[in-house]
């Protein structure tokens, strides 16, 4: 191809592919406009979603914020409902005003997110009132806590309607009623605690549905029924408390399906039968109370093997029987061992593996054999260093005490070993126990010289050694216990006289030194403890010399008793400076001269004897004005016309024979007719007299009669029994003497009635009138309570119940009331706590109490508390002491009142039960960890 047609062809394809390009260049221009255009397109539309989610956020937003809004106002104005259904004495929730924002009232914590009420803590704070059952609009609460206050009424069922609800702790209050059925659908509970309260009814059958539950105390309630089987479905469930309470039937076997339950308290109830077997399979067992519930059977002889955990085990007060299994040595976490009253019988297992044993309590069983080494097990109790109380009473243990027990912790403050077959003496090793407060050994064979070393246990507060073989003089030493309240020697064979040492110790409230062979006169050290006030014994022996005129010094003593000695002279009349007597017994000794007239000072004396001594005058006038329901004065020298009030109007409570000079006196006595000597008066004179007389008489009997018809007009206001000599009264005369049951006699009122201050008619005494309000849950077991409690109670430090009043009022309702003496001084609440409002019964602001008055009103509560544990006939627990319920005489004496919440505890003729006051002993069941 020519050069020239080359050239021209690649002329020709340049221009085509510049051409090409141009092309491609414009479509590439094109197409990036049209991209351009399609991305501000897009970024409009984007722009447009954006703006309308905002819009909509923006409205949630408000839609939101009112909604909480709404709902926080709905939590302040539950709380405020909660205020306005609560007694608030010390002004707590004056906080709660509208000044300051819920979230920061006392007691109220909001979560931070929705600031809605999460916790509501009011415990401890003397609270009182019921539950609003608007506390159910709470629907954000995880935790109620209002423990330890005076709430009363039942719990509300809207409690249920609190599905956050982890914990509600309500334990220590008044809340009576029924579980609500409603609390077993607050489904993610885990603390359940309604302990001490008044709760009635069964536990809920559908209790097993909270799965999540960890703690549920039920106990000290009134609860009825059986355990419902459910509980075995806890599968969570730590610590199981239903003791205290009323359940019956036979306990669930499936309580043996909790595997990870540590405490388990199941005392003080009517179960019957026997313990199921699964539960000794819980190895995770730390706590396992059963005592006073009625059980039977025997314990597994592996049980220290299948509970190696436990450091509480109480079965006391049932019915088991067979030996102490062998195997409880393993439990080497053992700190509390209780097998009191019970049937067990055979040896006591060694616990040297034992080392942390504080409490060992084995009494009233059949233990033992007789044999000498019955106690052999005591040495095996000294490896424990932090043992305190060890109680071996009432058992069948023989041989002598093991000089081992001068080895025992010296923590160990109460030893007990009475009521059993015990010989040999007492070893001095027992001086080596230097902190020991509580010593018995009474009721045994042991012999031999009280050892001189037991002045070494200078902490001893309670000394018993009566009941023994003892022989020998009383120790000197016993003044070196300056400490010590109660001293009992009683039947033994101690000779001597009777040192003065005792009289150094000023603590002393208990001197027994009875039916012994002590002679001498009573040292006049001793009469001069004032802090004698239980009883003083110096009977059957062989006692001289006169009566100390100390012996008015003892202004605090209940019972002095002086019967079967030699003593001699007049009786001194200082003896009626002793205010406090309620017993005197002077019988069989040689006392002569008239009774004093100072007597009459003694008001709340009960009981008298001065037979068989050469008492002479003329019976006292002022006997007969004596609350005496005993009076023995058989074969002295008295003369004279016998009384016709009082006790000597009760032929069976008083005895006068053996005195020829006597007279008159009422028919069943059979006392020769009084001679009165005729007079020389002129028969004139004689007829106008016998006239006079004789209109007198008919006037008399006139108006006798016209006061007959009229009484009986008017209904009967007051009587006297004629069967038991108690007072008995009326709506009518209750009415009548509280005026209508009106305010201004309105005194105090309580959770379940008002008291009044009233005059019944005939007496014109003032009285208390506790009137029951019997609408109320628990009121009517209050009232039994209460009569069954002081039925046979009397003590000067008692509040006194002159009657009670059970029948209808005129519109037919049920009317209880109890009629108390009236204490002019109130409560020491009213003392201590003036009310500002003032008020008739107010206690004024300007009357304070002083340390004086305040130690001698903490005395008669201590005696009040000790007869009611440790004298009277059935210990009785109060179960409410409070300032409110210590009342004041007119000479501001102490006495303890309101027994609606007493509990009696099960007899225990042992004495170490009897005389425990420490918090761990026959009361120990009470103490668990929540």
């Amino acid at each position: 191809m020519s050069l020239k047609k080359q050239t021209s062809v690649l002329g020709t394809r340049h221009k085509d592919h510049t051409t090409s390009k141009k092309k491609q260049e414009k479509k590439k221009k094109v197409s990036l406009l049209a991209l351009a255009a399609l991305m501000d397109l897009r970024q409009w539309f984007l722009l447009c979603i954006t703006c309308t989610i905002t819009t909509a956020l923006f409205s949630c937003t408000a839609v939101s914020r009112a909604e909480v809004t709404r709902r926080n106002e709905t939590d302040r104005l539950t709380l405020l409902e909660v205020k306005s259904n609560t007694v608030d004495p010390l002004g707590i929730l004056s906080s709660w005003n509208s000044t300051v924002h819920f979230c920061h009232w006392h007691g109220v914590t909001c979560g931070r997110r929705h600031q809605r009420v999460i916790i509501l803590e009011l415990q401890s704070l003397q609270l009182s009132g019921t539950i609003s059952p608007h506390i159910g609009n709470l629907s954000f609460l995880r935790e109620l806590n209002l423990r330890n206050n005076s709430f009363i009424s039942a719990i509300p069922p809207e409690v249920g309607l609190l599905s956050r609800l982890q914990v509600l702790r309500l334990n220590n209050n008044s809340l009576t009623g029924p579980i609500p059925q409603a609390i077993t659908r607050c489904s993610n509970l885990t603390s359940l605690l309604l302990a001490q309260n008044m709760i009635e009814g069964n536990v809920p059958a559908d209790i097993g549905s909270l799965s999540r539950l960890q703690k549920l105390d039920l106990r000290g309630n009134s609860l009825t029924g059986t355990i419902p089987p459910s509980v075995g479905n806890l599968s969570s469930l730590e610590y199981f408390m239903v003791s205290r309470n009323s359940l019956g039937g036979a306990i669930p076997n499936t309580l043996g399906n909790l595997r990870n339950l540590r405490q388990l308290a199941l005392g003080e109830n009517t179960f019957v039968g026997t313990v199921p077997s699964s539960i000794f399979n819980i190895t995770s067992l730390e706590l396992l109370d059963m005592g006073i519930s009625q059980l039977k059977g025997s314990l597994p002889w592996d049980l220290g093997v299948t509970l190696p955990n436990l450091y509480f085990l109480s079965v006391a007060y049932n019915q088991f029987t067979g030996p102490i299994p062998r195997s409880v040595s393993n439990m080497s976490s053992l700190s509390f061992f209780i097998m009191a009253a019970n049937g067990f019988t055979g040896g006591v297992p060694s616990l040297a593996e034992v080392r942390g044993l504080s409490l060992f309590h084995i009494a009233v069983n059949h233990l033992g054999s007789g044999e000498a080494d019955d106690l052999n097990f005591l040495c095996s109790l000294s490896n424990s260093a932090s043992l305190q109380k060890v109680d071996a009473s009432q058992n069948n243990f023989g041989g002598a005490i093991p000089e081992c027990i001068g080895n025992l912790s010296k923590t160990l403050n109460a030893f007990s070993l009475s009521d059993n077959a015990l010989s040999g003496s007492l070893s001095s090793s027992i001086s080596n126990l230097i902190n020991l407060e509580f010593l018995s050994i009474m009721g045994n064979n042991i012999s031999g010289a009280i050892p001189p070393e037991i002045g070494d246990l200078i902490n001893t507060k309670q000394l018993h050694l009566g009941y023994c073989q003892f022989i020998g003089e009383i120790p000197d030493a016993l003044g070196n216990l300056t400490t010590m309240t109660h001293l009992s020697l009683r039947e033994n064979n101690l000779r001597g006289t009777i040192p003065p040492s005792p009289g150094k110790c000023n603590s002393l409230i208990l001197l027994d030194l009875g039916s012994n062979k002590l002679y001498g006169a009573i040292p006049p050290e001793i009469t001069r403890l004032s802090s004698l006030s239980i009883y003083a014994d110096f009977s059957m022996n062989n006692l001289t010399g006169e009566l100390p005129m100390e012996i008015g010094n003892l202004k605090n003593l209940g019972e002095l008793d002086l019967f079967g000695n030699k003593l001699s002279g007049e009786i001194p009349a200082s003896l009626g400076s002793c205010i406090s007597l309620e017993k005197l017994y002077m019988q069989d000794n040689s006392f002569s001269g008239s009774i004093p007239s100072t007597l009459s000072s003694l008001r709340g004396i009960q009981a008298m004897n001065f037979s068989n001594n050469r008492l002479s005058g003329q019976v006292p006038q002022f006997l007969q004005d004596l609350p005496l329901v005993s009076l023995d004065l058989a074969f002295n020298d008295f003369e004279g016309a016998l009384p016709m009030q009082g006790v000597f109007t009760n032929v069976t409570a008083t005895s006068v024979v053996g005195n020829a000079k006597l007279c008159g006196g009422l028919p069943p006595f059979q006392l020769p007719e009084c001679k009165i000597e005729r007079s020389n008066t002129s028969s004139r004179v004689k007829l106008i007299v016998s006239f006079t007389v004789s209109g007198i008489l008919v006037l008399v009997l006139v108006m006798s009669l016209v006061y007959v018809l009229w009484r009986r007009k008017e209904r009967k206001t007051l009587t006297l029994s004629s069967s038991d000599g108690h007072l008995t009264v009326s709506y009518q005369s209750l009415l009548k003497a509280t005026d209508g049951f009106s305010s201004t006699n309105l005194i105090g009122t309580g959770s379940f009635g008002s008291v009044y201050k009233g005059a019944l008619d005939l007496s014109e005494k003032v009285v208390a009138i506790k009137v029951l309000n019997l609408a109320q849950y628990g009121a009517s077991k209050s009232f039994m309570a209460e009569c069954q409690a002081l039925r046979n109670i009397r003590h000067r430090n008692l509040v006194k119940v002159l009657t009670a009043c059970s029948g209808f009022d005129y519109q037919g309702n049920d009317f209880k009331a109890l009629i108390y003496e009236f204490m002019a001084n109130g409560s020491i609440d009213e003392w201590l706590h003036p009310r500002a409002s003032g008020g008739a019964e107010s206690a004024p602001s300007s009357r304070k109490l002083n340390l004086l008055q305040r130690v001698n009103i903490a005395r008669d509560v201590a005696c009040a508390f000790d007869y009611l544990h440790h004298q009277s006939e059935i210990p009785i627990v109060h179960c409410d002491l409070k300032p409110s319920n210590v009342l004041l005489d007119d000479e501001m004496n102490g006495h303890v009142g309101d027994f609606g919440l007493a509990r009696f505890l099960p007899a225990a003729t042992h004495e170490f039960l009897r005389e425990q006051t420490s918090s761990v002993g026959v009361r120990i069941y009470r103490l668990y960890s929540s």
